[in-house]
């Protein structure tokens, strides 16, 4: 699987952990690598929040967005991630600022997946459970 990371911002950030966080979930998920491409921008809030108002419609930033394009394609999926509401969300949460990137990239990537916790409750849950489980086993006890 080919990971693309850009990060369009100042923060230095450990891409190579990051792909590997990626590739153990999506592995798990699964059961083995695709031979796709997923794309991943680290941003900032403007720009987040641009990208927010034209495709959700929706006012401000946002932590992450994702944008999936299916399983078989040549590129899986897009996640756009801002560093500065990761940032204010870590303290929120009682996180580390990599921990709550982490997080963020797990669900975005779940969503790329298949995944939707905005549709069903029960969906939600089996989202929601499966992205602690993915945290706490390579984030945490990583």
């Amino acid at each position: 699987m080919k990971i693309v990371i850009e990060n369009r911002t100042a923060k230095i950030i450990d891409l190579e952990k990051l792909e590997n966080l990626i590739k153990n979930v999506v592995v798990n998920e699964l059961g083995k690598e695709p031979d796709s491409e997923l794309d991943i921008m680290l941003t900032n809030d403007a720009e987040i929040a641009s990208l927010n108002a034209k495709y959700r419609k929706k006012e401000g930033p946002t932590d992450v967005l994702s944008f999936e394009y299916g399983l078989d394609e040549d590129v899986i999926g897009d996640i756009m991630v801002s560093l500065e509401t990761i940032e204010q969300q870590a303290k929120s949460y009682g996180n580390s600022f990599e921990e709550e990137l982490s997080l963020m990239l797990i669900h975005g990537l779940l969503h790329i997946l298949g995944y939707d916790h905005e549709a069903d409750d029960e969906e939600a849950k089996v989202m929601f459970q499966r992205q602690q489980k993915y945290f706490d086993k390579f984030v945490k006890e990583g």
